[in-house]
């Protein structure tokens, strides 16, 4: 009686540690999702450029001279042909008055040299002079000749540096910090220049992009000008968008990059040289391209894979994908338009494991929505 009491105490102390022991059903791992979209996407190239004058002159005087006066205020918009610097124009009329002197001492030498190789041509034919002397009258009425050819040489050069004392602007544009004033000294040569004259309509923007890109862009190219939309920094400022002018010849092999400029009117003095710009080439439009955030794209070893919810699991699918942005993927293949993925909670999931999803979340598209106007490779 007594062994029959213990073996059921046994028995029913097996069973209750066996009924511990037993595993628990595994709990749905939660997790964020998002749906898959298929849409237009525009196709564009991000870089950062930097706003440049269509044309820099550095203003520079070309004789030595006193400054007489300035014609301009620092920062003033001047035309071509305006009045920038005078320089004392005295000595240069002087030397120019000295060489239209000698021009008509040298026609007036010239003119008596030729009277007398004429007379002594006469004399030859009479017999009273000989060839000999006829020949150094034609010498000498030709050396005079040329005399006066050197003489209004002369005094082109001077009237050339008298043109040099008044400096005019070359070009339409905007002066910059003025470096000499009315009495200083310029000399001819000097580095230094007097002032820079930038032209601001139109200015170029210059920026670079990989080598990747650029049988892509010399394709898109062909027949048609390509877009580029700048940006500058700042939350109010709106992007403006520029034709491409510029392809460069070659790629830098120290960078790796292609150099662009885009030519942008600039009539309302938006873009400023030397500022920095966000730019985008836009190369066209990928039409229906299936697009992912990129919250729900991870990598492996084997590459990219992203989980799908299919009947309440997590299902690994692997990606190729086409282009990414700070907001989604634009892939090649891997998923389909309509199918949630998983944006939130990855870390704790394998393949085939049981997921709920967090509600509150999963309108359709709703995390791609939030990106940009187009994707950038």
């Amino acid at each position: 009686m007594r062994t029959a009491a213990i073996f059921a105490f046994l028995l029913l102390a097996s069973c209750s540690r066996g009924q511990k022991d037993s595993p628990k059903p595994a709990q749905a791992v939660p997790v964020r999702v998002a749906a898959v979209e298929q849409r237009d996407v525009p196709l564009e190239i991000p870089a950062f450029g930097i706003v440049e004058a269509s044309s820099t002159v550095e203003i520079v005087s070309q004789v030595s001279g006193l400054v007489t006066q300035v014609h301009f205020k620092e920062g003033d918009f001047v035309k071509a042909g305006d009045p920038l610097f005078t320089i004392d124009t005295r000595p240069y009329a002087a030397s120019m008055a000295v060489a239209s002197a000698e021009v008509e001492r040298y026609q007036a030498l010239a003119e008596q040299a030729r009277l007398q190789a004429e007379r002594t041509e006469r004399l030859v034919q009479e017999g009273l002079a000989t060839a000999q002397e006829l020949d150094k009258a034609r010498a000498d009425a030709q050396s005079s000749a040329a005399n006066v050819k050197l003489g209004r040489a002369a005094l082109r050069s001077a009237g050339i540096n008298v043109a040099f004392t008044h400096i005019k602007s070359p070009l339409d544009g905007r002066t910059g910090a003025l470096l000499v004033h009315a009495g200083n000294v310029v000399r001819a040569g000097d580095p230094a220049p007097l002032v820079v004259v930038r032209r601001l309509t139109p200015v170029q923007v210059r920026f670079a992009v990989p080598e990747t890109y650029v049988d892509r862009i010399r394709e898109r190219a062909k027949g048609a000008t390509l877009d580029v939309r700048i940006k500058r920094a700042g939350a109010d400022s709106k992007p403006v968008t520029a034709p491409l002018t510029f392809l460069e010849n070659a790629v830098d092999e120290a960078t790796g990059t292609l150099a662009l400029k885009a030519t942008y009117p600039n009539t309302g003095f938006e873009l400023w040289p030397g500022v920095s710009v966000e730019v985008a080439l836009v190369l066209g439009v990928d039409k229906q391209a299936i697009i992912v955030p990129g919250a729900a794209v991870a990598e492996g070893q084997s590459g990219a894979y992203a989980f799908v919810v299919e009947q309440g699991r997590a299902r690994l699918r692997k990606l190729e994908i086409d282009r990414t942005t700070p907001e989604f993927a634009v892939l090649r293949s891997g998923l389909r338009a309509g199918e949630q993925v998983v944006i939130e909670g990855q870390v704790r999931l394998r393949d085939g494991i049981a997921v709920s999803i967090k509600p509150g979340v999963g309108a359709p598209g709703a995390s791609a929505s939030n990106g940009p106007e187009g994707a950038r490779p």
